[in-house]
């Protein structure tokens, strides 16, 4: 409401978030360590190739400091327009997750800007706080089935045959790793779904009884924040 423009810090024992704004609108945000890298998702979509991910960070090797995204267009692999739809997506889902924090401290940086990161056109944040409040709620229920990414689940294809048509596009993408032997983390990994997407189709499929909890990942995966 302040229209400001700089860096708004938030911590939490071993977690660090930021939301970097121009003028009260959002540019960029990023958490520490949090599993969303631009590559990553670019390859988990379907945007981009093995090998052409290889490639664009061949480069960068040779090139320190270039982000892959900038690489990405200059191999003409992505369309800058098509980069910017991922990096928003990445700044919309990490202000998501710091909406699920609820201890900490926070700190307000005045005429900072992100350094060395692709920015955005501004975000509304009003529409980050109306759907983050949303998320919420949602999450509320969902950590009712789905209490760990850590947990394994399972589908038997009997089970589906007659649901197909009703299953969302999230689930369609999810249920062919619900196979008993992937971990939730995997799952999220692996789907290329936001962890609020996937976690919910999931939840979805747990409820109607079409996805059953059969064990844990012998290696426990990090909470989803």
């Amino acid at each position: 409401m302040g229209r400001r423009t700089g860096c708004l810090s938030v911590a939490d024992r071993q977690r660090h978030g930021a939301i970097w704004f121009a003028e009260g609108a959002i540019i960029y945000a990023s958490i520490v360590n949090r599993r969303d890298r631009l590559g990553d998702m670019l390859l988990a979509n379907g945007a981009i190739t093995r090998p052409q991910l290889e490639q664009a960070l061949a480069l960068q090797n040779s090139a320190p400091g270039r982000r892959i995204g900038d690489l990405l267009v200059t191999l003409g692999i992505m369309s800058p327009e098509g980069i910017r739809r991922f990096v928003r997506r990445q700044v919309e889902e990490a202000v998501y997750a710091l909406f699920s924090w609820d201890t900490g401290t926070f700190s307000f940086e005045a005429g900072a800007r992100p350094e060395g990161e692709d920015h955005l056109d501004g975000i509304n944040p009003e529409s980050l706080l109306l759907e983050g409040a949303r998320r919420i709620d949602e999450w509320s229920l969902i950590e009712k089935k789905i209490t760990s990414f850590d947990l394994i689940f399972a589908v038997l294809p009997g089970q589906v045959d007659g649901h197909q048509s009703e299953f969302t596009e999230s689930q369609r993408r999810i249920l062919p790793l619900l196979d008993g032997q992937r971990g939730v983390r995997q799952v999220v990994d692996e789907s290329g779904l936001s962890e609020f997407d996937a976690a919910q189709a999931l939840y979805g499929l747990v409820t109607a009884g079409l996805a059953h909890k059969v064990g844990t990942s012998a290696m426990a995966a990090p909470s989803r924040l």
